[in-house]
């Protein structure tokens, strides 16, 4: 099973980690509640708290060939994305990137205010969320997610899912829904918090620190057909 995941992973695990880029779109997220992220595939984090409220979106290059490419042929790799706010609403969509000898990875972050609601839909993604969210949306083929702070509601699926998901607080209200082909999963809760968790999966292997308390919230409903979970 384990072996499976890996293998599906591999697409987001070749994702650099997040770097700015000189070349880059920038918003003034101010007014923004919410952001929807559409395209291919991108490295996305996102942040909440304290100004300033922005968003960047850049592209970069990666890979053994990337230097040499550069260094030849003096290109930049500018991202085909695109970002707007409208009604409250910041909307990107990184686009596809043009095909070359050297990847162009497209790049976000951005820094919304308090509350905002997260929607991802991309073929493969690597996130890292932090912060106070009032919800999160992820739907995606291949996915490597981490998050830490709280959402009211959380939902993730797709074929291939890894995630680490931290909740700092609880309000005795959340629901998380995880439902992939196969899914490595860790959820980590406040000392004391008491979970209700429901699990269908062909093939699994869940290890719980915290009981199953019946109509408990956070409620935790997972489904998958290869399944590596722990709850503590």
């Amino acid at each position: 099973m384990i072996a499976r995941l890996t293998a599906s992973l591999l697409l987001i695990s070749a994702l650099p980690a997040f770097a700015a880029a000189d070349d880059a779109q920038r918003l003034d997220l101010s007014t923004v509640t919410a952001i929807s992220i559409t395209g291919d595939a991108s490295s996305i984090a996102l942040t909440t708290g304290d100004g300033p409220y922005e968003a960047t979106l850049s592209g970069r290059r990666s890979g053994w060939f990337s230097r040499w490419y550069s260094l030849l042929l003096g290109s930049d790799c500018r991202s085909a994305g695109r970002m707007s706010v409208e009604g409250g609403t910041l909307t990107v969509d990184v686009g596809t990137p043009w095909p070359d000898p050297s990847e162009c990875v497209v790049e976000l972050r951005a820094n919304l205010p308090k509350a905002s609601a997260v929607s991802i839909e991309q073929a493969a993604a690597q996130v890292s969320l932090k912060g106070e969210f009032s919800s999160v949306l992820l739907d995606s083929k291949a996915a490597d997610v981490t998050f830490r702070g709280h959402a009211g509601s959380l939902v993730m699926k797709g074929d291939a899912l890894r995630s680490n998901l931290t909740f700092d607080r609880v309000d005795n209200t959340e629901t998380i829904a995880l439902n992939a082909r196969a899914l490595d999963t860790h959820l980590g809760f406040v000392s004391g918090t008491k979970v209700s968790y429901k699990v269908e999966a062909a093939a699994a292997l869940v290890d719980s620190a915290l009981p199953n308390t019946l109509g408990a919230k956070p409620a935790i409903d997972i489904k998958a057909s290869f399944l590596r979970a722990k709850i503590e």
